[in-house]
């Protein structure tokens, strides 16, 4: 045997050892997280960063917009399911905590956030509530406190150099879920930045995190391997030079776009002409309207056309997808949804509600129907800021459709 041939073994050899030991490695890590091991690995890359075990919770610690950044995941029963802390040169104390809880939360002094969603739902306390105030001081800043403080399980809290966020249990699109929140944070750090004092505040890096000596060998080695095979055994390959995103969004009827936002698309296909028919398919025919799965909408009010679609599965779940800022909005599976239909914005305030929405619609909004042969089961979506609200129309087929 020459000796070239003897190196390509030995790489072979290392190569085998190194994917394996990668894939114990990976296996350990995601034991029992089977289920957001795709999110967390997404999450892995828009941090910088590497998933590991601590205990029995996986933990992320990486960079978010230069601030350090830690997402931790447990299944523990006194742990939140989901906690979220950024470093950033607090200055102040401020804790919110659910009422629903019965946690009085940390601060001298009970504070007013100006946000009624926020006031209404949750304790919130500080220490100099001056400070929060102008922290808070902006449009901006209270729309991305409500949007981290997104239900009753959540709580929030600026102290000890961090942001910090926590859920009591795992989200459901995980990885989109921490994405919008990073971003939240992101900008309530930043405003973090700019107050009085805040730069004489030191912020700790990330501690190292590598790969052991062992993995790290291991795949050089099959680095090498792969380089010598390439000299030694020429292989002609096809180049696939198919988008897996763009293959997803035309099974499904997507836009590549949007296939590219929408999380577990796999399985589920826009509604098609032929899923329109009794109560639904009359009303479509007699309001104008096209039977199809996806209605273009201007949801922001920015005069951005963006996309809802109504998706369907082979078990006849239907799902509906909102679009509105660039991101997904509006993600959620109903046991029965007939069809959607845009509302443009000025007829939102014409309409009669059982259920009324909590703000006004920034844009048009996308009505729901649950059951064509009960004018009563329907939902309207509509955004404000950057949340999505849900109402309840009295009787949707008095509600003025726009013709796709």
């Amino acid at each position: 045997m020459s000796p070239l041939a003897v190196v390509v073994n030995i790489a072979i050899v290392v190569a085998i050892v190194g994917i394996i030991v990668y894939w114990v490695r990976r296996f350990a890590v995601f034991l029992g997280y089977k289920a957001i091991e795709a999110d967390v690995l997404k999450l892995g890359e828009l941090l910088k960063a590497q998933a590991v075990r601590e205990g029995t919770d996986i933990l992320l610690a990486g960079y978010y917009g230069g601030l350090p950044t830690y997402v931790r995941f447990s299944h523990k029963v006194d742990t939140p399911g989901l906690d979220i802390r950024m470093s950033a040169p607090t200055t102040f104390n401020f804790t919110v905590t659910p009422r629903n809880a019965g946690l009085a939360g940390e601060g001298k002094e009970v504070v007013r956030t100006g946000i009624p969603a926020i006031d209404n739902r949750f304790n919130a306390r500080a220490d100099e509530p001056v400070d929060v105030g102008m922290w808070l001081g902006t449009r901006d800043a209270k729309a991305r406190l409500e949007q981290l403080l997104c239900s009753t399980q959540t709580g929030f809290s600026v102290k000890d150099k961090m942001l910090e966020l926590s859920e009591l249990t795992i989200p459901q699109f995980t990885a989109n879920h921490v994405a919008d929140h990073l971003e939240s944070m992101a900008a309530l750090a930043k405003r973090v930045q700019d107050m009085p004092g805040s730069m004489d505040v030191k912020i700790d890096p990330v501690p190292q995190q590598g790969s052991s000596l062992p993995v790290r060998v291991a795949l050089a080695g099959g680095l090498l391997c792969l380089l010598l095979l390439l000299f030694v055994q020429p292989v002609h390959l096809r180049m696939d030079n198919t988008n897996p995103g763009k293959t997803l969004a035309q099974s499904s009827g997507v836009l590549p776009s949007d296939a590219a936002r929408i999380q577990q698309l796999q399985n589920w296909h826009v509604a098609g002409p032929d899923d329109f028919t009794g109560a639904a398919g009359r009303f479509i025919h007699a309001s104008n309207l096209k039977p199809k799965g996806r209605v273009t909408a201007d949801f922001t009010g920015t005069g951005r056309m963006e996309s809802a679609y109504l998706l369907l599965n082979a078990k006849d779940k239907r799902r509906v997808c909102l679009l509105a800022g660039g991101t997904v909005a509006y993600d959620a599976v109903f046991e029965h949804t007939e069809f959607i239909a845009r509302i443009s914005k000025s007829s939102v305030a014409k309409i009669q509600w059982s259920v009324a929405p909590q703000f006004k619609s920034d844009g048009d909004a996308l009505l729901v129907v649950q059951n064509a042969e009960d004018p009563s089961a329907s939902l309207v979506l509509l955004r404000h800021g950057i949340q999505i609200y849900s109402a309840r129309p009295t009787d949707f087929t008095r509600i003025e459709l726009v013709p796709e």
